[in-house]
């Protein structure tokens, strides 16, 4: 039973290692939407007005460009989410080695824009304002470690809530088998709770990159 409910979670479990192409659907449907018509052109305003989302969120020098680049890492993430929801599809960002990659990335991506272009400020988020001067190696510390984390509690919450609705769906599902009204009272569930992780796939998609957003403004 539980090799069954986390099956979903395996990438070869289905389709072998042709299951993976699912990372790549986005990059594959962005260079085809061109030739998508009406389509293409609803994706891209799609796209355009959540650049301008970003970029009021961010409202700093050379906000332009850091909020496309979020814009397309949340498009990009709603799309995998979306697309695990298939059945037999390959639910990639519940697997640890995609949702640590992208957090390990973006994070040292801000990182790296901050320290780089203003060394100053972002070693002043180091020490609180108005902290005691005996405190200070201790706040570093602390806050040193807050900083080194941030990947790996990005990736949890994006692995932990996909994973979570999949598993919830599976064990509803069990319940077809016991009889005729257990199963049309499981196919009811199963799609209240499809509906819900269409909005999860959304959510936790501009929950990653509103993250990474304020780790670029934090860091800038």
């Amino acid at each position: 039973m539980m090799m069954s409910l986390f099956s979903v979670f395996d990438p070869v479990s289905y389709f072998g290692q042709v299951n993976w192409i699912v990372v790549l659907y986005f990059f594959i449907f962005f260079s085809n939407m061109f030739y998508l018509g009406g389509v293409g052109a609803l994706f891209m305003g799609f796209v355009f007005s959540s650049v301008d989302r970003f970029f009021s969120v961010l409202g700093a020098p050379h906000g332009s460009v850091i909020s496309t680049v979020m814009a397309f890492v949340f498009v990009y993430i709603m799309m995998e989410n979306v697309m695990g929801l298939f059945p037999f599809v390959f639910t990639c960002t519940a697997h640890p080695l995609i949702t640590l990659g992208l957090g390990l990335v973006g994070w040292f991506m801000c990182f790296l824009m901050g320290w780089f272009s203003n060394f100053m400020l972002s070693a002043a988020h180091l020490v609180p304002a108005g902290s005691p001067l005996g405190l200070s190696f201790l706040l570093v510390l602390i806050e040193s470690i807050s900083h080194l984390i941030r990947p790996l509690t990005l990736s949890i919450r994006l692995a932990a809530n996909m994973m979570a609705g999949h598993l919830i769906i599976g064990l509803i599902s069990s319940i077809s088998k016991v009889g005729l009204v257990s199963g049309v009272l499981s196919v009811f569930m199963q799609t209240i709770m499809l509906v819900l992780e269409s909005g999860v796939a959304v959510v936790q998609g501009l929950v990653f990159s509103i993250l990474l957003t304020l780790y670029t403004i934090e860091y800038y």
